[in-house]
């Protein structure tokens, strides 16, 4: 193949990234179909034109509809906050997959049914009266704003240990993920004496939730939103790194292998990623 040719394959299958990353899929499928007509026997070419076929018959027939709202590692924080600030009842949990309907406006993607690892089974699962979209608006992000007492913190992080076993016993990767996440961030924002001892054992079973959320671990991600936007879906260097390296050809676990990031972070920010729908994820490599 002439050298043009092979530079201008290239630059349709980049152009193609940047109008998929932008919501502009039949454009991305105009130019990696023209790619692939360059070069018959590129593979990434193939299968990019293959998934955004796919993908624009599934946006005509209705089957997909593009984020709208932000579904992110930061979004549950507010309503369990509110939640926890209340404590009408003895658990304190993450909200339900109905209440996640009807508190979000919309449902969340549909759990991987590949996971790398199975779940136990774990603790009843609590609930809580999901707070109203006015008080998830004005909750505080924050859990030095709000007036929590110590031994509420450590009893959610408490519920949500058994949240995410439950949940990962029941096969719902989603909420085992959530739970997980959930967690951490209490962990990472719970007032002195904090909760480090409740949750840091937990790391094994966190990364099983993750897993299980992401899916196949041998599935190729790109990117679904323009990489400046992760700021605003609470997401952060990490996450621009790893998307910084997806094109359709390198797998997940090739990406948490490479990557220099520690493993645990590595999976927890995918499956962030995946919550965002900030990536597709096209099917393994034959």
């Amino acid at each position: 193949m002439a050298k043009d040719t092979t530079l201008e394959v290239k630059q349709l299958i980049q152009r193609g990234f940047d109008h998929h990353e932008h919501g502009r899929v039949h454009d991305a499928l105009s130019d990696w179909e023209t790619a692939l007509k360059l070069d018959g026997r590129n593979v990434q070419a193939k299968r990019l034109a293959e998934f955004a076929r796919q993908r624009a018959a599934e946006i005509e027939s209705g089957q997909h509809m593009p984020a709208s709202r932000r579904d992110t590692l930061e979004s549950p924080i507010p309503q369990f906050l509110a939640a926890l600030t209340e404590r009408k009842s003895d658990k304190v949990s993450i909200p339900t997959e109905g209440e996640a309907k009807a508190g979000k406006g919309g449902a969340d993607p549909a759990a991987p049914t590949d996971s790398w690892h199975g779940g136990s089974a774990g603790a009843s699962e609590g609930r809580v009266e999901s707070p109203s979209r006015s008080d998830i608006a004005t909750a505080a992000d924050t859990l030095e704003d709000l007036p929590v007492h110590a031994e509420d913190v450590r009893a959610s992080a408490t519920e949500l240990l058994g949240e995410c076993r439950t949940a990962l016993g029941e096969n719902r990767a989603g909420p085992a993920a959530l739970a997980a996440e959930l967690a951490l961030q209490l962990a990472e924002r719970a007032p002195p004496p904090g909760v480090d001892d409740v949750v840091e054992p937990s790391h094994a079973l966190f990364e099983r939730a993750f897993r299980a959320f992401m899916g196949n671990p041998h599935g190729c991600p790109i990117r679904a939103i323009p990489t400046e936007t992760l700021s605003d879906h609470g997401l952060d260097e990490r996450a621009a790194f790893l998307m910084s390296r997806m094109d359709g050809m390198t797998s997940m676990a090739d990406l948490i292998d490479s990557s220099g990031l520690r493993r645990f972070d590595a999976v927890r920010v995918l499956a962030a990623l995946r919550r965002a729908k900030a990536i597709d994820v096209l099917p393994p490599l034959p």
